[in-house]
């Protein structure tokens, strides 16, 4: 999920943000790390070393960008943790300066909705967010 107006201000983000993906193994595979004591972005940086062609087909095509401000906004969950520091890393290579920010998922959400942050790739749709993508589909 990603603020309105994403596309258009930060279209290599967006596109890196939209093709996302990744499996349970794969997730684990940082997580696993981390819950050992690895420093998220180095966990993050490890997996993406140790999987090229994986990143390659969420960033083939797409133009780096010098220094651009991104903020990325997840729930402390593992996953979220994983995979958001995975992406806030693959964004860094195509040249964005990410922040991430931990909250609660109702802020999260609303901060993507309200601008305060540009992205997410913790949505957990359609169940345990449902409610809060009804809320907020037309604000992001």
């Amino acid at each position: 999920m990603v603020r309105k107006g994403l596309k258009k201000d930060m279209p290599s983000a967006y596109t890196v943000l939209d093709r996302f993906n990744w499996t349970a193994e794969e997730m684990s595979d940082v997580m696993l790390q981390v819950n050992d004591g690895t420093d998220p972005k180095k966990a993050a940086r490890k997996w993406i070393k140790d999987n090229p062609d994986k990143v390659k087909k969420w960033t083939d095509g797409v133009k780096k960008v010098n220094g651009d401000k991104i903020k990325l906004t997840y729930v402390a969950w593992d996953s979220e943790i994983a995979s958001t520091n995975v992406v806030a890393e693959v964004l860094s290579d195509i040249g964005y300066k990410p922040t991430i920010q931990a909250m609660e998922i109702q802020p999260m959400w609303a901060s993507i909705a309200t601008g305060a942050a540009d992205g997410m790739v913790a949505a957990w749709l359609p169940n345990t967010s449902g409610v809060y993508y009804k809320d907020y589909k037309k604000r992001c």
